[in-house]
Formats: C-alpha cells, structure tokens, sequence
C-alpha cells in the first residue's frame, strides 16, 4: 500500500470540473492536487486560487511532465481524451478520464493496451453506476428477485441539448447526447445484462436554437434511440435524450427490467426520492422498494436529493475517492478502460447502425 499523499494533476477547468472534480478529489484526505491546467490562463488562475491549487499551467504536456504528479485527472471534451490520455500513461502517470473515452474503437483500443502494459491504474468516470439506485438494484438482481433476466429498458432524458449549444452537439467533435448521456446507460446495461452482441440505432439531431443563435454545421444528435442483443440472450433497449423538457426534476433515468419471476421499474431523477418497484409473478399487488439506507453510507438524507447525491460523492470511496483509494491499495481499476473500450464498441456500432440502417455486430 502507497503510504504518502497521491499527487494530482487536472485537465480541465470546466463547470463540471469546478463543480465535480476539484471538490471530490480535494474531499480524499489522502490526496493532494497541486496542478491544473486549462486554455484561458486567467480563468485557470482564478479556478486555482479559489481552491487552493499551486500550479496552473495551459498546456496539459507541461502539466503531465511536472516531475510532482503521480495521476492525472482528464476532463476534457471527448475529441482530447486519446491525445491527453497517451501523453500521460506514457509518463507512467495514473489516469481518471472522463467518458466516454475515445472518439473511436481504436483509439480506446490504444488507450486500454498502452494502459495495461503500462501497469498504472486506469479508470472511466461512469458516475451513475456507483449511485444507490442502480447498485440495490443490481443486488435484486444478483439475488435472484426477478428470477432469468429476460430484457431490460432503460431512458435516461436531459433538455441540454436542446438548443444544440456546445462541443456535445457538434458532430466533428463528439457522438452527441449518444456519448454524452448515452455511455452511461450503456454501461449501466453492460453491469446489469452482461456485454453487447449486436445493435441497432436511430439517431436524430432534434432541436430548437434561440433566434440568431449558431448551431454547428454538422450538428450532432440530441436523441439515441438503441435496440440491444446481449451475448447471454437477453433483449434490451436504451434511450438516450438531450431534448426533453423535464421541469424541476432536471434529469430523469427509468428503468424497467423483466424476467421469468418478476418485473423491476424504477425513476431516478436529480430532486426527487428515488422510486422503484416489484411486480411478481402471479400476485396483483405491486411492492414499492425504499433503496436501502447502508447504500448512502453516513449521507445526511434529510437534505435535498441532489445534495445528498454530492454528499455521497464527497464520503464514499467513488468517482474521483475511488481513484485514488485504488491507487494508494494498489487495487484492480473498476471501471477500467477495458469497460470503457466495450463502451466505445457500442457507441461506434449504435454511428454505424445508423449510417447504415444494419444490425450490427460487436465482436
């Protein structure tokens, strides 16, 4: 086990950096970020001085050979990630990279080989699959309360996309709300229903800009819809939507999962008390659930949902905690960039499905 403090290094100064992983990385009391980096220098000075980080740099190179830093910490937009990513495991630097990965198979393919050969600890930020939510409902599963899996649905809806703003949106840049939102769904699938053999997809770029507003000239879909074959048999489908409205619930997951004893659906959203349900077979009354509390750890859960959310993320050994607890027990890399690779193949296979109006294969 690694003694001292791991010293970190972050790409990014982004509003989700500023808001996820500058606070929860600072939250280990085994860490110590010394460095970020980020294009606008006085932005990035700013973001420093405000969380008490030494060094800023605006070139990730110079961040990355700073002889100071055990891990670095990718935030980037999704067409940096490989180039980022390559430079640092090259530097035999740990690496948290944001999902999805890669802009392609086989650049997530030279990202995952580089890393294992380099023998440092490898991890893809898939921030849902460690909420409560999803982990109790795996444990039902796991137990058997629904008996064989048979199929399972899952939608995860936002409205950012909707004025199609941002590199998200830009298809030159990125897969669209189908990398965005839609490399969750479908590593929380891959958890729940074993790994992708086949897929078909319907992706469209809907939208609805402000009047004079600039919208990408090669604008990237905003709603993914993907019909899923599992190598173990099971059916499934997965909705990805940048283009909901969704009131106070900001955004919003459901998910309903069949088998041959009982049916599970449950809603998550960001402000509201999670909600799932049990139908078994051969009885009429339908059983609610309540996530149970060991699940959320010493999470004051008298607080506002989204809060309680962000508190987990501060406490738990997850997200960027789980990094570098991983680092410092010289763990196994969970969720490594081998799941991000299975990640990358199906958003691939979900671009081409839709170029091509195929089934495709995932091999």
């Amino acid at each position: 086990m690694t003694t001292s403090n791991v010293r970190v290094g972050l790409i990014s100064t982004s509003w989700f950096a500023g808001m996820f992983h500058i606070p929860l990385t600072q939250s280990h009391e085994g860490v110590d970020l010394v460095s970020i980096c980020g294009r606008d220098k006085t932005n990035a000075d700013e973001i420093a001085a405000q969380h008490g980080i030494e060094n800023v740099y605006t070139d990730y190179r110079t961040l990355v050979d700073s002889d100071d830093l055990d891990a670095v910490i990718v935030a980037t937009p999704d067409d940096c990630h490989h180039e980022m990513t390559l430079y640092a495991l090259r530097a035999g630097k740990h690496i948290l990279c944001e999902k999805p990965m890669a802009s392609t198979v086989a650049e997530a393919e030279e990202m995952t080989v580089l890393a294992e050969q380099a023998g440092v600890v490898n991890m893809i930020n898939f921030t849902w699959r460690w909420m409560p939510f999803y982990t109790y409902i795996r444990e039902l599963i796991a137990e058997g309360t629904i008996g064989k899996l048979f199929y399972l649905n899952i939608a995860y809806k936002s409205s950012h996309g909707i004025e199609h703003q941002g590199w998200r949106f830009d298809a030159d840049r990125a897969a669209g709300v189908l990398g965005d939102l839609g490399s969750h769904v479908i590593h929380v699938a891959n958890l729940l229903a074993g790994e992708v053999a086949a897929v078909s997809a319907n992706l469209r770029p809907y939208s609805a800009p402000q009047p004079d507003q600039a919208v990408p000239d090669n604008p990237a879909n905003t709603s993914a819809a993907l019909i899923m074959d599992y190598a173990n048999g099971v059916h499934g489908m997965l909705h990805a939507s940048a283009a909901t409205h969704l009131g106070n619930r900001g955004q919003e997951q459901r998910v309903e999962i069949a088998g041959s004893d009982a049916t599970l659906t449950g809603v998550m959203d960001m402000f509201n008390p999670d909600r799932i349900y049990l139908s078994r077979r051969g009885q009429d009354d339908v059983e609610e659930l309540a996530v149970p509390d060991r699940l959320w750890g010493d999470v004051d859960r008298s607080i506002g949902k989204f809060d309680q959310g962000m508190e987990f993320f501060s406490k738990m050994s997850v997200g960027p905690r789980l990094f570098v607890d991983t680092i410092l027990n010289e763990a196994k890399s969970e969720p490594s960039f081998r799941d991000g690779l299975h990640v990358q193949r199906v958003i691939d296979a979900a671009l081409e499905s839709d170029r091509t109006g195929q089934k495709i294969e995932i091999g």
